[in-house]
């Protein structure tokens, strides 16, 4: 399985270990810690989801079938709310193997990656006219929404 972003619905940003995800076209905000930053990452990188399994197997201490399970929950979660969709075309995946880290002497515990969804804002995002633009960006508004 490989999904991409769906850009340009979908703007993301990773600090100091969260990734920010704002869906433009909902005005939906969400929150990755932990693992799940991990398979945004992947996502972002072009990985298919064997790829990402075989990336957090080497970063954190679990079973492969616990792990895999999770990455599969989270992609479907970040497709069923839009944050990515189904990559059938572009560059072929990466298998996971070649793209898999050596393992670390010391990995860290796996705890199970969310996926935290926020509407208090959702009015606001809304407003922002940033989404309004065409695909040169901001501040060249897209002719359909005038």
């Amino acid at each position: 399985m490989k999904v991409r972003v769906n850009a340009p619905h979908v703007i993301a940003e990773t600090i100091g270990g969260e990734t920010i995800i704002v869906h433009l076209s909902t005005g939906c905000y969400f929150n990755l810690g932990g693992p799940a930053v991990d398979i945004w990452e992947g996502v972002a990188a072009g990985e298919a989801s064997a790829a990402i399994t075989q990336r957090l197997l080497a970063r954190y201490e679990a079973r492969e079938a616990e792990i895999g399970a999770a990455v599969t929950r989270i992609l479907s979660e970040l497709e069923r709310e839009e944050l990515v969709v189904a990559d059938n075309g572009g560059a072929p995946a990466t298998d996971g193997a070649a793209a898999a880290p050596a393992p670390t002497a010391a990995r860290a515990p796996f705890e199970e990656p969310s996926v935290n969804k926020f509407t208090d804002m959702q009015d606001i995002i809304l407003l922002d006219p940033v989404h309004e633009v065409d695909a040169r960006g901001w501040p060249h508004t897209d002719p359909a929404n005038a």
